[in-house]
């Protein structure tokens, strides 16, 4: 509760500011900021930033990957074995393949 009060009196101050401020702040405020945007220095951070967020992101995703493999060798292994195939006669086929059933034709 406490914390909705702080934030519809933040919003509120931020309104008043802005109101007086004006658009001529606001243009002042843009034009600051598309400058510094602008500026090599930032845009070389940005790229470096961008590469190493690359490099994390195929980390990650080889971590997952080895990781759902490792549980899906493992669950295979034990519904395998509760299902009594854990050697021997028709365990070389996938779980879906084991069952057909026909449906009736009209």
């Amino acid at each position: 509760m406490m914390g909705k009060v702080l934030l519809l009196a933040a919003a509120g101050a931020g309104y008043v500011l802005g109101a007086r401020a004006g658009r001529e702040r606001y243009d002042q405020i843009s034009s600051t900021v598309g400058r510094l945007w602008g500026n090599p220095k930032v845009q070389e951070k940005v790229g470096d930033l961008q590469s190493s967020a690359g490099d994390l992101a195929k980390q990650a995703g080889s971590v997952a990957q080895e990781k759902v493999g490792a549980a899906a060798s493992s669950v295979s292994g034990s519904v395998k074995d509760k299902l009594g195939g854990g050697s021997g006669a028709g365990t070389d086929q996938p779980l879906g393949d084991q069952h057909h059933t026909r449906m009736p034709t009209d």
